[in-house]
């Protein structure tokens, strides 16, 4: 049986028992940004801002503080995530955990700021590296000009747009695994390092043990399409998370950190 497997089959046996619980939070968690979103959504509606092609000042302002707003619920909001990896963690450790339990970062005002300025910082290089690195949004902004200008060319276009889509898909995940991945595990095992270690410290880790982790989720990419229909994604979610908190437990003890795991 190779490590992949190994990992998994350990994730599967420690999440009997606990998936409830790390459904639950999940589910608080999806439901809070979804509430933001719908309420951002509602406001946009009744101002009237949807579907304005030249705005006035005034509706810009209103633009403009709405999402303001928005932005600032969902950076409220991000512990939550944390919370959520910080049970899969305890569950890998075989600590008890409760589905309360997701609301741990926001029980001390150093410990929540702590957490949203993590955050903030991981998640927002994430977006932006990935963001500036997403060749498929530079050629679908120019694809129907090419095609209007050559129409011989729009099977070219069209294959290049899906090799656009497939680079960009990956360099997402990449980035995602560098800046966020191991940083959200590494806070949810222990809060109580230094801000400043856990991002740079794991960026350096995600990329000398890239590929055992790139291993763990081409493991995922069926459960990953079956998330598509919703429903399987209350069994794949949580035994992901938890099986990449068992791999990054095993990797953290194998580099000699467990100061991280303690």
């Amino acid at each position: 049986m190779n490590t992949e497997k190994t990992v998994r089959k350990q994730a599967k046996k420690v999440l009997e028992g606990n998936r409830s619980v790390i459904i639950s939070e999940i589910m608080v968690a999806v439901l809070a940004f979804l509430t933001g979103l719908f309420a951002f959504s509602l406001a946009m509606s009744v101002a009237g801002l949807y579907g304005v092609k030249n705005p006035n000042q005034t509706q810009q302002m209103l633009t403009m503080i709405f999402g303001l707003v928005f932005f600032a619920f969902v950076v409220v909001c991000l512990p939550l995530i944390n919370g959520v990896y910080r049970s899969v963690c305890n569950v890998v450790r075989g600590r008890e955990c409760s589905s309360l339990d997701v609301f741990y970062y926001y029980k001390k005002p150093k410990l929540f700021f702590k957490s949203v300025i993590l955050d903030v910082i991981s998640v927002g290089l994430f977006f932006i590296i990935s963001g500036l690195l997403n060749v498929f949004n530079y050629l679908s902004a120019v694809s129907d000009k090419i095609i209007d200008n050559s129409p011989s060319l729009t099977a070219v276009v069209a294959v290049l747009l899906v090799l656009a889509f497939i680079v960009s898909t990956a360099v997402v995940v990449v980035c995602y695994i560098i800046f966020v991945h191991y940083t959200f595990l590494a806070y949810g095992f222990n809060e109580h390092l230094p801000l400043g270690i856990y991002l740079p410290r794991m960026m350096a880790f995600s990329i000398k043990n890239f590929i055992p982790t790139i291993k763990l989720f081409i493991g995922f990419i069926g459960w990953a399409a079956l998330c598509f229909f919703v429903v399987p994604a209350f069994y794949a979610v949580p035994y992901f998370l938890t099986t990449s908190a068992m791999s990054a437990k095993w990797l953290f003890e194998l580099e000699g950190s467990r100061d991280i795991i303690c």
